[in-house]
């Protein structure tokens, strides 16, 4: 008898402990203020529950303004993995602000962030990163229109130890009519399967677009600057990485523009650059592989757009 009440009362347990969490939501509005300030935090639980936490924080019409949001950000290590947001949802919206700073971070999978900045002016900045050993199924947008002097940052994976294990992430970052720009796109640890998507349109000068992937496989990376676009850059890295692709354009129009891929350490990857106009510069490094494809293309053509191509062993563009 004793037995049996040992096994139904482990049974019990068992069940209770995969009993979901009910979410949280946090909303926070700010209006017509100086030197705002909103801060959200949610807290975790074990890998694995899906929590579905919601914080918003939206400020309109400010200056100085500050936005930041956590979820689940106290201890996910090794090996308790407990902390964990699953299933979170963070967003922030600033319209119409000076000097606006946003900042999201977040643990564990199936996460969503986002950050709109539009109407803003003095140089915003917006960095979001989900700060995990074991991360999948995440993404992270940023928008920001028409403010100069800009900043975005998106990473992946940044663990303790360097531990991280990151598949199927994504990372969109889109930036419109401005100059002194930048995006960086980072997925740190083993990774797979992940995209970054960089887009600088409108009339640009001196911007920036830089993306890292390390010790990776089956993951894409595109990069895009407008056209009329001046002096602006495009960097793509892929260390002990194989199966990557990476495609940079810069349309017609653009002027003295400078694309970077380096490709080392792996097998049959793919590397693909086109520009328009002249006196751009265009450089595809690819190391220690085999099977490997490299195409290039200055002036555009062919249909322009993005132009590149291969389409049997894919590359492509357009």
């Amino acid at each position: 008898m004793n037995k049996i009440i040992l096994l139904t009362t482990t049974a019990l347990i068992a069940f209770g402990a995969s009993l979901p969490a009910f979410a949280d939501n946090a909303t926070i509005s700010q209006s017509n203020e100086t030197n705002g300030y909103a801060n959200q935090h949610q807290a975790g639980t074990v890998d694995g529950v899906f929590l579905d936490d919601n914080a918003t924080i939206v400020q309109a019409g400010g200056s100085g303004d500050v936005a930041t949001q956590e979820q689940g950000r106290l201890n996910y290590v090794f090996p308790t993995f407990f902390d964990a947001e699953v299933g979170g949802v963070e967003t922030i919206t600033q319209t119409n602000n000076a000097n606006a700073v946003a900042h999201q971070q977040m643990n564990a999978n199936f996460d969503t962030q986002s950050i709109t900045q539009t109407g803003t002016v003095g140089g915003s900045s917006a960095a979001q990163t989900i700060n995990t050993p074991l991360g999948g199924s995440n993404t992270q947008t940023i928008t920001q229109s028409l403010d100069n002097n800009s900043a975005v940052s998106q990473a992946v994976g940044p663990a303790p130890g360097n531990m991280a294990t990151e598949a199927s992430n994504s990372q969109t970052a889109t930036q419109n009519g401005q100059t002194n720009s930048s995006i960086h796109q980072t997925v740190d640890g083993t990774s797979s399967n992940n995209t970054q998507i960089a887009t600088q349109n409108a009339t640009g000068a001196n911007n920036t677009q830089l993306a890292s992937i390390i010790n990776g496989n089956n993951n894409y990376i595109e990069q895009f600057q407008d056209s009329g676009d001046v002096s602006s850059t495009q960097e793509v890295s892929n260390a002990a990485s194989s199966n990557d692709r990476a495609l940079q354009y810069q349309s017609t129009g653009v002027v003295g523009g400078t694309q970077l891929i380096t490709q080392t350490g792996g097998m049959t990857n793919q590397a693909g650059q086109g520009q328009g106009n002249s006196g751009n510069f265009a450089s595809i490094s690819q190391s220690s592989g085999s099977g490997n494809i490299a195409i290039q293309n200055q002036g555009l053509e062919p249909g322009n757009a993005g132009f590149m191509f291969n389409n049997g062993g894919v590359v492509v563009h357009n």
